[in-house]
């Protein structure tokens, strides 16, 4: 059953990684920018949008990681279009939603603090995040996204098969549904519910 190629690859796994952290790229950016609203003032000349520019690394730079996530987001759902497998009944399942809450307090909100007022803790932030990526890659957990769940989709953890798999879906599934699936990565699918198999 888990013979279908993965569909998900190191790209878009690290795709994901950056579209869970859009939470603290917004906060960074709200938090660092720096820019004077006028509203009876002259336009900007190129010389001042230059200033204004250097000014604002950081949020130019968390800016554009939030459109590159966004990008990421619609590879993502593209993925799940297609040709899918099943239907296949679901035994033994539950919720594993709560996964997204420990990814959100375990990595995202402790980052926040960071106070990024010069470029060593810049650095460091970038290296932190950095890590924290290589092991959401390798060990897999693209599927604890907390950006995910606020995108409508749901995770469950069920056997399927000969093992237990991660089922990743916007249907709410329960036990013995039928579903048909998109393997996404050996151990992930993607799930959608299917007319009940008689």
């Amino acid at each position: 059953m888990n013979s279908t190629n993965p569909r998900v690859g190191t790209a878009l796994k690290a795709g994901m990684y950056i579209l869970s952290l859009w939470l603290l790229f917004l906060l960074i950016v709200v938090n660092k920018i720096d820019v004077s609203i006028c509203l009876g003032c002259k336009l900007a000349s190129s010389e001042d949008l230059w200033g204004i520019a250097r000014n604002n690394i950081l949020p130019i730079i968390c800016i554009s990681l939030l459109v590159l996530s966004t990008g990421f987001y619609f590879w993502f759902k593209y993925l799940l279009t297609g040709t899918t497998m099943g239907p296949h009944r679901l035994t033994n399942i539950e919720s594993k939603g709560s996964e997204h809450l420990v990814f959100l307090a375990t990595y995202v909100i402790p980052l926040v603090g960071f106070s990024l007022e010069n470029a060593r803790q810049i650095i460091n932030l970038g290296i932190t995040l950095s890590i924290i990526g290589i092991i959401y890659v390798k060990t897999n957990l693209f599927y604890a996204n907390p950006t995910l769940s606020l995108l409508g989709f749901r995770v469950y953890e069920a056997d399927f098969g000969a093992g237990r798999v991660i089922l990743i879906s916007t249907d709410e599934l329960d036990e013995n549904d039928d579903v048909n699936y998109i393997v996404l990565d050996r151990k992930t699918f993607f799930a959608r519910k299917s007319l009940r198999i008689p």
